[in-house]
């Protein structure tokens, strides 16, 4: 009987050894050699021209080879090449990485890259480059956007991408561990987007998107979004001090807690905190004393080899003074300087919570499942005098806007390999429910003294979202991303003040999208892209207006390619047009929208990547985008605000020793400031430089913002007001300055 086993289990063996070297297929995982963790999206290249093969979320591949013995090259962006050549069919290969600086030359340009598929390859690059210091920093490296700042370091960025103002968020999303971060009817602006609460350090990658063509990323992303994922896991412990002029003070210490087997469960397990404060008098007149205090909480376990859980929890709080927007006029006739102000008791206090689930489950080798669970709390206290004595001659026009928000929301989606019947291609089904429990209010104020309620509402809104999205190879060099979004919306309104009334309205918006990716040659890759999008409307407008609709649409086009020169250069060129059916101006102190109609935007962008040397990069991006008012009369239907030209770039220095240096530009040029042209905002050009300089144990660095002390807006509006001694309003530029020579020192501890 033994002997009739062991025969049985020789041939066993020899049989499937044999079928496995028949089928000729090659197996194992990348390895980082640091982490020991598996290593995404390498790219596995057959005799260093076809590729066969990209690793999956594990590390893991799979690839079969036409013939034996063949040379595989592993390549990705940030860790040094391997080539190995392999005789016969093997399984369970390991294959080790080692990281090293960017080098251009490892760049692949190919759609087989699935989950990079649409993402903005360039702004991917410039985020291994560019010193990262904020979460300001992480969206000025998408090519052709600006932010600006224009009430204190607290409030949300006004943002600008492909000729939108997007005020605070209303055609940008933002996600960060896949929780929307825009927040519908905010008190201060529809879709508002803060990230302040973002500790810079804890983030792991980025991905970037322009116009409305990602299928998973619906409200709000018309010009463009960003989803941000955060590290499972520290390699190093650290603690960081900054200090920087005008009393700029930033502290960070980011511990490991767990890193090991058997603590909770019997399986490897990791988490750590991260706590940040921040203090800052800036460069105005008046000190704007911003306090912040962040912390970043996460833990990782792997329930089992196929299932992995994740939780964290975010919390954020800050207060800060502001000089706010002040009109060109005063600072003309010697009233205040340009970092004076008209009424220096602007500012506000704004604190948010952040409890996040995420479990990953690995189904099959064909199927995999991911659920999560979040939880969103946002408290905000805004005071603001745009107007300054125009509505109210003896008090002021100081307006507080003031929200208290709960957010529930699950989402889930579940991924197919070769679903329908459809060879190399992935299928993903996704779905949300989001339900915002929101009071908000207005109120008039002198100072921060209240003084007499304007208003205050009580909002419910429930978001329900489905989504299909099918990634086919249709031949080698040919792919095709498609799919719709279903997305339902349910407003409840409820004014409790200055009137007792009550009204709901519901709202169904059907988004088809496609993207055809053509690649040519390994350095040549056209592509097309053809999506609807929208952002929903603010409640109290789409309750109480019934000639409005609630989600208005949009329409984008993108004709591009990405291409490679050589071994060291990556292009980018686009051609984009955008449709809007609603262009809404948020009112800020009336918690309403003016709508100016139908709008069209028409661009184009270049983003070059060029690296001569192994410790030098160069790059720069050129944007440009026209838009106009379709309902408004030719010579009175230019959108305001929105900007034309701009570009952004810069020089990298990475040497062995230890030391980085990035010097870098950015120019936004003129841009009207009402419909007819006969207003602008003028242009500026800025220079900023950060140098580092690193070992193992410590990392000294020096950034100084605006080098050359150029005299430069940030913010500009062109729009009424009355001072204390002017007999009536007055039309002027209201703007903010833009930031003077800024010089920040910092040191890093790794331990």
């Amino acid at each position: 009987m033994l002997k009739r086993i062991i025969l049985c289990s020789v041939w066993y063996v020899f049989y499937s050894q044999s079928v496995f070297a028949q089928n000729g297929i090659i197996t194992g995982k990348v390895i980082n050699k640091d982490t020991k963790g598996g290593i995404y999206q390498v790219s596995i290249e057959v005799n260093n021209e076809t590729i066969l093969g990209i690793t999956n979320e594990m590390g893991e591949f799979s690839i079969k080879p036409k013939k034996f013995p063949i040379k595989l090259t592993f390549l990705l962006l940030g860790y040094h090449q391997k080539t190995i050549t392999v005789k016969k069919a093997t399984s369970n290969l390991n294959i080790t990485l080692e990281r090293e600086a960017t080098q251009l030359s490892e760049i692949v340009v190919s759609s087989k890259k699935e989950e990079a598929l649409g993402v903005q390859q360039v702004s991917k690059i410039s985020l291994l480059l560019r010193p990262i210091s904020s979460s300001q920093d992480f969206l000025k490296s998408v090519p052709g956007l600006f932010i600006a700042q224009h009430a204190g370091g607290g409030k949300a960025e006004q943002i600008f991408l492909r000729g939108f103002d997007n005020d605070h968020g209303t055609d940008f999303a933002i996600q960060v561990d896949d929780i929307g971060i825009n927040l519908g009817s905010h008190a201060h602006g529809q879709g508002y987007a803060d990230l302040h609460f973002l500790i810079p350090e804890t983030i792991k990658t980025v991905d970037y998107f322009k116009g409305p063509h990602e299928i998973s990323i619906g409200d709000f992303a018309v010009s463009g979004a960003a989803k941000f994922t955060s590290k499972d896991m520290l390699h190093d412990n650290l603690v960081k001090l900054e200090y920087g002029q005008y009393d700029f003070v930033r502290a960070l210490a980011m511990v490991s807690l767990l890193d090991k087997k058997n603590f909770l469960t019997k399986n490897y397990e990791t988490a750590y905190i991260s706590i940040e404060g921040t203090f800052n008098n800036s460069f105005f007149d008046s000190k704007q004393n911003l306090r912040k205090l962040n912390t970043f909480s996460k833990y990782t376990v792997e329930l089992t080899e196929k299932q992995k859980l994740k939780a964290s929890i975010s919390t954020f709080s800050s207060d800060w003074n502001a000089s706010g927007q002040i009109p060109l006029r005063a600072v003309e006739s010697g009233l205040i300087d340009r970092f004076g102000a008209i009424d220096d008791t602007e500012g506000g206090d704004t604190q948010r919570v952040h409890v996040n689930l995420q479990l990953d489950s690995e189904i099959s080798d064909d199927v995999a499942l991911s659920n999560q669970l979040y939880y969103v709390h946002n408290k905000y206290n805004l005071f603001s005098n745009f107007t300054f004595f125009q509505n109210d001659p003896v008090n002021g026009d100081m307006i507080h806007q003031y929200e208290s928000r709960d957010i529930y929301a699950y989402k889930g989606n579940i991924s197919f390999k070769d679903a329908f019947q459809l060879p190399n291609s992935t299928t993903t089904l996704g779905w949300f429910v989001e339900y915002n429990n929101n009071t908000i209010g207005l109120s008039n104020t002198i100072g921060r003294t209240f003084r007499v309620q304007v208003n205050q509402f009580d909002i419910k809104q429930t978001n329900y979202g489905l989504f299909l999205k099918e990634r086919i190879q249709i031949a080698p060099k040919l792919n095709v991303l498609a799919g719709f979004r279903g997305d339902f919306y349910d407003f409840n309104l409820k004014e409790i003040f200055p009137t007792v009334s009550e009204g709901s309205r519901s709202s169904f918006r059907f988004s088809p999208k496609i993207s055809i990716f053509y690649d040519i040659t390994k350095k040549l890759q056209l592509y097309a892209k053809a999506s609807s999008g929208f952002h929903s409307n603010y409640a109290n407008a789409a309750v109480k207006n019934k000639e409005i609709t609630p989600l208005p649409k949009a329409i984008g086009y993108d004709l591009g390619t990405e291409f490679k020169i050589g071994k060291n250069l990556i292009g980018n060129l686009a051609g984009f047009y955008l449709k809007s059916d609603a262009e809404f101006v948020f009112v800020s102190d009336g918690f309403e929208f003016e709508n100016k109609g139908r709008s069209e935007r028409l661009g184009g962008e270049a983003s070059f990547r060029y690296q001569p040397q192994p410790y030098f990069w160069l790059d720069t991006d050129l944007n440009y985008s026209y838009g106009t008012l379709l309902d408004a009369p030719k010579g009175d239907n230019k959108i305001p605000s929105a900007p034309r030209f701009s570009a952004t770039g810069g020089a990298t220095f990475r040497f062995q020793n230890g030391i980085k240096a990035s010097l870098r530009y950015r120019y936004l040029g003129e841009r009207p400031l009402i419909e007819d042209e006969s207003v602008f905002a003028d242009d500026y050009f800025i220079t900023d430089l950060v140098v580092n300089y690193s070992t193992s144990k410590y990392q000294i660095g020096l950034s100084v913002e605006n080098l050359f002390n150029n005299e430069w807006t940030e913010a500009v509006f062109y729009d009424s007001s009355q001072l204390k001694v002017e007999p009536e309003p007055v039309d002027d530029i209201h703007f903010t300055p833009g930031t003077p020579l800024l010089a920040k020192i910092s040191l890093t501890y790794f331990f």
